[in-house]
């Protein structure tokens, strides 16, 4: 146990650190498991959840087909000019467009096109863009808790602990939903200032200028094949169970993301079909099962199963503690280690958790995880990949940001956030809304 311990927080260490590529670090850590006999390659291979993996792979593959198809940018530039260039509705659609999007994939990919977007807007506004897109980030890793595909921590313990898009989208859901409203008013208060000077600026030479930045047009085929996709996979993770038992298939949820995104893929011509493919996260996959290797490590050692059994012990005589440790504890530990492992190593806990009599219903105890490590994630730059991207690409375009910063702006929102998450949760666990 010890070994394996000092393997994974190495690992944590090195990734945390963004001195190394994350995903040969996972990998690494992995491989020194099975190199030193904690586990055997059969046995590491059990331990990668597959379904997960292919959902992640289906959704990377149709997001792409979307960017390639400039279909984000076309998306954002399309409530902009709804809103004649407002900097105002300007400033709240941007944040609501992140928390939407979000919803349904990867925070990463809408972090990238959103951060440019905003960069550029802002510098022809006046504007400071560094406020602006850590709203968007905020946004972003809040709108994610809504559904199973939003945020990767929700993909994990969905996909390992056997719950599908409608149940988080029916208790994770309206949640998110209220945090996302919670932040986008928290946000138009500390910046009116700034908008309404902007206001000032706005001028119909400086509206033409940004038609000029984004006057590409949509490419139709990969948008209809991309849109095509992307819409059947979302209704097949909505109804995969009941069209599984219909049906008499085993359609999981990477069936459903991955056939969508094979049809697309067979839609399209021989070198699109390259451009697409090399464009797609792989990093994160292989990041993900190297991971969910060393997570392996700790379940065989039993690990996971003695710390459920000290936490319940802890929260004995109260089921509300224990609902509200789950959401507060790994919610800050969120803000300092990346939420993808810890969501991870939670899923162990909760399984331990859920066999032991007296502890609330798994349900609960994943919803209250869920909120806790998306929001939890908003607290530094390294809390959640969105962080990370959103990060590196102001600081390579735009300048410093700093780490005091982004505390003194994105800390308190994320605390309020995680407090109103908390008085609902709470709700939901005495009247059995879950």
């Amino acid at each position: 146990m010890i070994f394996t311990l000092i393997i994974f927080v190495l690992a944590y260490i090195a990734i945390a650190s963004e001195k190394f590529p994350r995903h040969w670090v996972a990998l690494l850590g992995g491989a020194l498991l099975i190199l030193f006999g904690v586990l055997t390659p059969t046995e590491a291979l059990a331990y990668i959840s597959w379904e997960t993996l292919g959902l992640v792979a289906g959704m990377f593959t149709l997001v792409a087909i979307l960017v390639q198809a400039g279909f984000f940018t076309w998306l954002a530039m399309m409530s902009l000019r709804k809103v004649n260039y407002h900097p105002v509705p300007l400033f709240i659609i941007l944040i609501l467009l992140a928390a939407f999007l979000a919803a349904f994939m990867d925070s990463i990919t809408v972090m990238l096109f959103l951060a440019a977007l905003t960069l550029q807007l802002c510098t022809l506004l006046n504007l400071d863009p560094v406020p602006l897109v850590i709203a968007e980030v905020c946004a972003a890793n809040t709108g994610g808790a809504a559904t199973l595909v939003g945020d990767p921590p929700n993909v994990i313990l969905g996909t390992t602990l056997g719950f599908s898009f409608s149940d988080f989208a029916t208790n994770t859901g309206p949640i998110a939903l209220v945090g996302a409203l919670i932040l986008v008013t928290y946000f138009y208060l500390k910046n009116r200032k700034a908008l309404q000077n902007a206001h000032v600026a706005l001028t119909p030479e400086m509206i033409e200028k940004i038609d000029e930045l984004h006057s590409e047009p949509l490419h139709v085929h990969l948008t209809r094949v991309g849109l095509t996709g992307f819409v059947m996979a979302v209704v097949l993770l909505i109804f995969h169970i009941p069209l599984s038992d219909l049906a008499g298939l085993p359609i999981n949820a990477a069936v459903s993301a991955l056939v969508p995104a094979g049809i697309a893929m067979i839609a399209l011509r021989d070198d699109q079909r390259k451009k697409i493919l090399l464009s797609v996260d792989g990093e994160s996959i292989l990041f993900f099962a190297g991971l969910f290797m060393m997570i392996g490590g700790l379940e065989k050692v039993h690990l996971f199963e003695t710390l459920a059994k000290a936490l319940a012990l802890a929260t004995a005589s109260n089921s509300n503690t224990l609902v509200m440790a789950l959401h507060w504890g790994p919610g800050l530990a969120s803000g300092i280690l990346d939420n993808v492992p810890l969501a991870l190593a939670m899923t162990f806990v909760l399984k331990d958790l859920a066999a032991i009599p007296g502890t609330p219903p798994l349900s609960m105890m994943v919803w209250s995880l869920a909120m806790g490590v998306d929001v939890g994630g908003n607290l530094t730059p390294i809390g959640a990949s969105a962080n990370v991207v959103a990060y590196s690409y102001m600081e390579h375009n735009h300048g410093s940001i700093g780490w005091k910063r982004w505390l003194l702006i994105a800390v308190p929102p994320a605390i309020i956030v995680m407090i109103i998450a908390s008085i609902i949760l709470l709700y939901k666990n005495q009247i059995g809304w879950y």
